[in-house]
């Protein structure tokens, strides 16, 4: 029993390094693959179909490696899968000198330069760790499929590399790869897995060397049906503000015109009071002792003014009084005489003062 399951164990091992080693864990579908999750059906359907043909595996527990480069050694197992090329009848002695025997794609090496899909890079040399460029990968997959191709065709787009330019042409023509955004092949860029999954599903389909299932339907894009925009809807045009009535003008009643007002009777211009005479300054006294002035004579009061005439209507105005005559000046009033000092006293004899004594 222990010999039968250790050649149970052997076999097993020889059948994961054929398979190139990288599937971690047996999956079945996209579903096992985080990085395929967001995927639309109909490209998951592609991966699931290459997936469960044990054409593609992933490169981890749970990652396909969509963006990873696929080596040519990967590359030579998938298009020996998909064209359903004969892998048991390798040789004892490799073709290529740098894939050594117990290498897990040699059989799979084998068998695509068997079918004439490859004669490795030269000088005896597959360089199977190498990469897939897409010009390579449009060459591999227009040879697998036995399509003519014209080599003498010269296009424009500087990225293929003359020797490819027929393979290329065939390759966009048969719908297996296109054209970047920028509207160019990009031949010498290296080929990423996702873009090699695509590319290798359509070569299998068209080679039918293997079942394929059916691909689920695209949901049809469902054309929106344009919302016809309401016309909008004129706004009126504002009516005009009524002009308001004007109230009628009273008419004024007419201004009484009002009677000539009389001119007043001229006030008679009152008589000028005469003027007081002027009192003569008297003479000064002789000193000592002065004469008092006398007094001042009182001046004369004013003359009340007349009241004003009262003028309803008009008085006719007078004549002019004749201006009065000036009054004279009354003649000068004479001071009186001085009045006479009296003679002065006489001053009395002074008093003899008696001798003095002479005391012994």
């Amino acid at each position: 029993m222990k010999m039968k399951g250790w050649i149970t164990a052997l076999a097993l091992c020889t059948v994961i390094s054929l398979t190139g080693g990288l599937n971690v864990g047996a999956v079945g579908s996209s579903a096992d693959f985080t990085d395929l999750k967001d995927l639309d059906a109909v490209t998951k359907a592609k991966f699931d179909a290459l997936i469960s043909a044990g054409v593609f595996e992933g490169v981890g527990a749970s990652q396909f490696g969509l963006k990873e480069e696929m080596n040519r050694a990967q590359f030579a197992k998938v298009a020996a899968l998909i064209y359903g090329l004969d892998t048991a009848k390798a040789p004892s002695i490799p073709s290529f000198t740098d894939v050594p025997t117990n290498h897990y794609a040699l059989p799979y090496i084998e068998a695509i330069k068997a079918a004439g899909i490859t004669d490795g890079v030269g000088a005896g040399n597959f360089d199977p760790a190498g990469k897939v460029t897409k010009e390579q990968l449009a060459t591999f997959l227009v040879r697998g499929l036995g399509k003519p191709v014209d080599d003498q065709i010269k296009g424009d787009d500087k990225s293929i590399s003359d020797w490819a330019q027929g393979y290329v042409a065939a390759a966009l023509e048969l719908k297996l790869l296109s054209n970047d955004a920028s509207g160019l092949f990009g031949g010498q860029g290296n080929a990423t897995r996702d873009l090699l999954v695509l590319s290798s599903y359509e070569a299998a389909k068209q080679a039918a060397k293997i079942v394929l299932p059916a691909l689920p339907s695209p949901s049809p894009t469902t054309t929106p049906v344009p919302v016809v925009s309401p016309k909008p809807t004129p706004e009126p045009a504002p009516l005009p503000k009524p002009t308001a009535t004007p109230e009628p003008t009273a008419t004024p009643e007419q201004t009484a015109t009002p009677e000539p007002t009389a001119t007043p009777k001229p006030t008679a211009t009152p008589e000028p009071t005469p003027s007081p005479k002027p009192t003569a300054t008297p003479e000064p006294t002789p000193s000592p002792k002065p004469t008092p002035s006398p007094e001042p004579t009182p001046s004369p009061e004013p003359t009340p003014s007349p009241e004003p005439t009262p003028s309803p209507e008009p008085t006719p105005s007078p004549e002019p009084t004749p201006s009065p005559e000036p009054t004279q000046w009354p003649e000068p009033t004479e001071w009186p005489s001085p009045t006479e000092w009296p003679s002065p006293t006489e001053w009395p004899s002074p008093t003899e003062w008696p001798e003095p004594v002479v005391a012994d």
